[in-house]
């Protein structure tokens, strides 16, 4: 029958005849046979290196299904909705096999020798497949002398205790071990990995109970990741609480871990009083171990107490992100000056924040503070951050910005979504004086002359994100009638009742010096029409997006000629004057209005000879008039006019 199918096979590679692979879609040397109800492995030109065949009804691969395929490289047997099995010998003849997948087949059956054959492979997955703890203590793992993954996500493995051959398999660095039944890792359980840098150890989700347990020998379990080291280690979840935490790191005393991270119900929580917070004490086991990165996002840690981290001693990054961190006691972050870069605070609860709040973290580069509920900033708030180049207080309550410290190295300031009035604009500028990019969208700013402001004053700025503020009116002062020299090059006014401003004839020499500018936003200010001259000033821009107004036309001069990207979709511009496309290479005119008429004849003809590249597609452009042309797609109408 084999041989049948061979033939079949090699009739359909040599005569290309159509439909040979009913079960299969095949291009080039990739086959897709998932969710296809098969039984077995289908026969198969030989030249397939890349197989799917997950979700089918597979229940044995041997040492003959496989046949005539040993180009493979990746494979795919994953989530057979039948029982599957792996004799011995079935992989024998897939040395160029690199990446195996035989994850959610529950229930999974292993011989022996199941994956003899595979010297080169690099990935094995194998999730949710019911295995137990024999997968790594046993030898089927064995003949995979070139693995660099293993996934075993989702397992019964209750017990830890890897095979001495793991230390020959000199490129394994990366094992999953999340949401496995483990309930202790013990220095004598895990001499196997002995020796080993592992790129990533995931131990999410393992909860350690029996390491919970009052009675618990520490001693005499030793050190579990002894001889080891981690560039990621994933203990989060890990079921322990903050007392056993402790003994435990003091337990991995002096493993070198980069990043270890740390994620689940560590914390006292928001109004509860009967689990602590980390202290002081909690990472003492830390202070050996070269720790760069430390995650506890995730967490409910609501106070973050005096010299918690002061352990780490050469911290690069703390994230302490998506907490419930309401209160940063003072000296919170001793002993992290001069090392500590990246201190991630974002959606957390704080409120506001004091002069001492990161008084000690003189070499801090990036501060996240966003989608908190920030509403005040203390007097000399941010003093000791004289290299804070990033600042991020997007979504919080922030009505002002007070009087903090200045910052004069900051280059991004992010203050979107707050509830910024007018009087914060020269705030920002004593604060922030040397900032390049600034977002302040959503806020509740009324006067356009913030920008002339802003452009002026802010000498180094380059971007500048205003949209979806308020604006009532544009009131320009004596000193700052026109916006002086500047190095703008991005400017989103989206959103910001240009149409109701520039109608009064106010602010429309608004872009008349901003020749550096190459990308602007005028989106979605009801604008019906430009006036003449008003991009005079923007000898540079290169990319425009006019979409979500209300212009029915644009005259043939009022586009830069430098422009090459406009997006003018969902405008009512009826009949466009192809003249003022002439310098695009890019241009979007989804949901516009057109009057499939006489008018549009040039418009028509354009269309069907351009090389301009439209960035919605053609056939979406519809006709909108007259009523017996509604909906009619204008390649259609374009037809029915040639005819005519």
């Amino acid at each position: 029958m084999r041989t049948l199918g061979l033939q079949v096979v090699f009739t359909c590679v040599l005569l290309q005849v159509p439909g040979c692979f009913p079960s299969c879609i095949i291009r080039g040397s990739v086959a897709n046979c998932a969710f296809r109800r098969l039984v077995s492995v289908p026969a198969l030109p030989p030249n397939i290196t890349h197989l799917y065949l997950e979700m089918n009804h597979i229940r044995e691969i041997n040492s003959t299904s496989l046949s005539g395929l040993e180009q493979l490289q990746v494979l795919d047997l994953g989530g057979q909705r039948s029982p599957l099995v792996i004799r011995g010998d079935a992989f024998s003849r897939q040395s160029r096999l690199r990446k195996l997948i035989l994850g959610m087949n529950f229930g999974l059956q292993l011989e022996a020798q199941a994956f003899v054959g595979l010297s080169g492979l690099q990935e094995l997955h194998l999730d949710s497949c019911s295995l137990e703890e024999s997968i790594l203590k046993e030898d089927f793992l064995q003949p995979l002398s070139s693995l660099e993954t293993l996934s075993l996500f989702g397992n019964r493995i209750k017990r830890l205790q890897p095979s001495m051959f793991f230390t020959n398999m000199t490129n394994w660095k990366n094992l999953n071990l999340k949401l496995n039944k483990i309930d202790k890792i013990c220095e004598s359980d895990l001499v196997g990995f002995q020796g080993k840098h592992f790129e990533v150890l995931n131990l999410d989700s393992v909860h350690l109970e029996a390491m919970s347990d009052k009675n618990f020998d520490w001693k005499k379990c030793g050190n579990p990741f002894r001889g080891m080291s981690f560039q990621m280690l994933d203990l989060s979840y890990n079921g322990l609480g903050m007392g056993k935490l402790k003994q435990f790191l003091r337990a991995i005393e002096g493993t070198k871990i980069s990043h270890l991270k740390l994620s689940g119900p560590m914390g006292r929580g928001f109004s509860f009083n009967n689990l602590p917070d980390p202290d002081q004490s909690t990472f003492d086991g830390l202070k050996n171990s070269s720790v760069l990165t430390l995650d506890l996002s995730k967490n409910m840690i609501f106070a973050l107490q005096q010299g918690v981290f002061s352990p780490l001693k050469e911290a690069v990054m703390i994230d302490v992100s998506q907490n419930k961190v309401n209160h940063i006691h003072r000296n919170a972050f001793k002993g992290l000056q001069g090392h500590l870069q990246l201190l991630n605070l974002s959606h957390n609860l704080l409120g506001e924040i004091y002069s001492y709040t990161f008084a000690p973290l003189t070499n801090l580069q990036v501060l996240d503070l966003s989608h908190n509920h920030i509403g005040a900033l203390g007097y000399d708030s941010f003093s000791g951050l004289p290299n804070l180049r990033g600042l991020f207080l997007t979504g919080n309550a922030l009505r002002d910005l007070g009087f903090p410290a200045p910052l004069p190295r900051l280059d991004y300031l992010l203050l979107n979504d707050n509830k910024l009035t007018p009087s914060s604009v020269n705030s920002i500028i004593r604060f922030a004086s040397n900032i390049r990019h600034l977002g302040i969208e959503d806020n509740r700013l009324t006067n356009l002359a913030d920008v002339y402001t802003f452009l002026t004053q802010l000498k180094r700025l380059q971007h500048l994100f205003y949209r979806r503020n308020t604006i009532k009116w544009c009131t320009l002062s004596q000193q700052e009638s026109r916006i002086g020299p500047n190095n703008l090059t991005v400017l989103d006014l989206g959103s910001s009742s240009l149409q109701s401003v520039w109608s009064q004839g106010k602010c429309l020499n608004l872009f008349d010096n901003l020749g550096h500018v190459v990308s602007l936003s005028l989106s979605s200010n009801g604008l019906q029409s430009l006036p003449q001259g008003i991009f005079k000033g923007l000898t540079s821009v290169v990319e425009m997006d006019l979409s979500s107004n209300a212009l029915t036309h644009l005259e043939p001069e009022v586009l830069p000629k430098t422009l090459k990207t406009l997006n003018l979709s969902n405008n009512f511009i009826s009949s466009p004057d192809v003249t003022a496309f002439q310098s695009l290479r890019y241009l979007n005119l989804k949901m516009n209005r057109f009057h499939c008429n006489a008018n549009l004849k040039s418009f028509l003809t354009w269309l069907n000879k351009t090389n301009v590249t439209f960035l919605s597609p053609v056939q979406e452009l519809r006709c909108e008039f007259p009523s017996d042309l509604y909906k009619v797609t204008l390649l259609d109408y374009s037809a029915q006019v040639k005819q005519q």
